[in-house]
């Protein structure tokens, strides 16, 4: 994929450059980015920038591209995750970028996966996906808030309801799902009770 070309300027000492021109930054906790590098290594081999200062990782990818994620996905995972600019037109926020030779040391680095692909961006929907798994992992299963099974999108707990239906037309079979009400009656769901 020609997006995913981008690599830091040659230079010998860290740059400030702004998110949202040539990448989007995801930016998690270290200990999230650890269970993530487990399940992206050998699939999406590609870097994360690391700052073990703060205990913080940041993934860059591809400008404009972490939105054609279903937005709900990163809005379920703040603040666990957050993907820098966070809105267009609200400033610019700065990344620091560690010079690409830099994989060592106790400031800002790279973390490259073993197989030294050399890509400095990720594929923003996959890592969604993992970065979800990983916080569940760290965090516990009440570090995100549910997800409606009909809508996909954010669903407070005290809002949920378990429903009979089919989150899908063509689902051979009714099954129970964890939505909002308003989405169930649309779907002429049968609403079963309360999520507890």
């Amino acid at each position: 994929m020609r997006e995913l070309n981008w690599a830091p300027p040659p230079c010998p000492d860290v740059m400030t450059l702004p998110a949202g021109r040539h990448w989007d930054a995801v930016r998690t906790s270290t200990a999230v980015a650890d269970w993530a590098f487990g399940a992206l290594d050998g699939v999406e081999d590609s870097a994360a920038i690391i700052d073990a200062r703060t205990d913080t990782a940041y993934w860059l990818v591809p400008p404009q591209q972490a939105r054609w994620a279903p937005w709900a996905q990163w809005d379920r995972l703040r603040p666990h995750a957050t993907v820098l600019p966070t809105e267009p037109n609200t400033g610019t926020t700065y990344v620091g970028v560690p010079p690409a030779h830099t994989r060592t040391g106790h400031g800002l680095r790279w973390r490259m996966p073993d197989t030294g692909s050399g890509r400095f961006l990720t594929h923003p929907h996959l890592l969604s996906g993992v970065l979800t798994v990983a916080i569940l992992a760290v965090h516990g299963s009440d570090a995100l808030p549910l997800q409606c099974q009909l809508c996909d999108n954010v669903l407070k707990r005290e809002q949920a309801v378990t429903a009979l239906g089919r989150r899908h037309p063509d689902d051979r079979m009714e099954r129970p799902l964890t939505v909002h009400r308003a989405c169930a009656q649309r779907a002429r769901c049968t609403i079963e009770g309360a999520v507890s």
